[in-house]
């Protein structure tokens, strides 16, 4: 059964046909979000209903569909494992082992995930394991300068999401009764309010670069961009209004510009 399941995704036509819809999630994400805020984190409840679920559970679960899906897919191409190869999969995988596993252990504590937003991230975590899963197992160009620049701003993004996350982490750990929330405060924080939000952008724009001319990591970090920019905005909105002695030079995402 699963050598069936995998024929049919090994199909050229099943990767056309999938990178086709997922080409499609960068211009739908902007408008979506721009008229609704994603329900989780502190927009969680948002949509009226309150199908919520556990936070921590709710991200590990949907977050772990990506390096699955993209070491199945990866390993039924049959990779000669080029050290272009190698490095690509080891990025991500590193990543997603953060993001999907040590970032939830880090964290003190987690609102609860909406149910849709649960759903539509298994769905987009699927598509987006196995579009560059597939691209890179049938891909081993050599490595070249642009290659280098890139991981070394993947590595650059990475690191910096890492760090501004800790910084968050420990504004959670304030004991205060009277207060929930904090200015956060460090870092990039002193010209946006979510450089964890930017970090991620450089991060995946710099393994769109590595990758090139991979059109699924380009539209992941496109997608990455049409996802986080509007967040940042309601984000930077929302520490306004709850803050009003928040720093007035503090843009949301790009220092300086937005």
């Amino acid at each position: 059964m699963l050598e069936n399941i995998a024929s049919y995704w090994l199909k050229q036509s099943a990767y056309d046909t999938t990178l086709g819809v997922y080409a499609t999630f960068p211009f739908l994400m902007v408008p979506s979000l721009l008229l609704v805020n994603a329900p989780y984190g502190r927009f969680a409840g948002k949509l009226g209903v309150d199908w919520s679920m556990n936070g921590k559970w709710s991200w590990c679960a949907m977050e772990i569909i990506s390096p699955i899906v993209f070491i199945t897919s990866l390993y039924f191409t049959r990779p000669t494992w080029t050290p272009f190869q190698t490095m690509l999969a080891s990025a991500w995988i590193i990543h997603y082992t953060n993001r999907s596993i040590i970032y939830p252990l880090r964290a003190n504590s987690m609102s609860p995930i909406h149910i849709f937003t649960s759903s539509s991230s298994v769905v987009f975590n699927f598509i987006n394991g196995y579009t560059n899963g597939m691209w890179i197992g049938r891909h081993s160009q050599s490595v070249s300068t642009q290659f280098w620049v890139g991981l070394f701003l993947w590595l650059i993004g990475f690191l910096s999401n890492i760090y501004h996350d800790s910084l968050l982490f420990k504004l959670r750990e304030k004991k205060d009764k009277t207060k929930r929330y904090f200015i956060p405060q460090g870092g990039l924080f002193r010209y946006v309010s979510c450089p964890n939000y930017l970090s991620e952008i450089i991060e995946w724009t710099g393994y769109a670069l590595a990758s090139w001319p991979s059109l699924p990591a380009l539209i992941f970090a496109g997608s990455t961009a049409a996802n986080l920019m509007p967040r940042a905005w309601r984000t930077h909105a929302w520490y306004k209004n709850e803050f009003k002695d928040y720093p007035e030079q503090r843009k949301a995402v790009i220092p300086f510009i937005f």
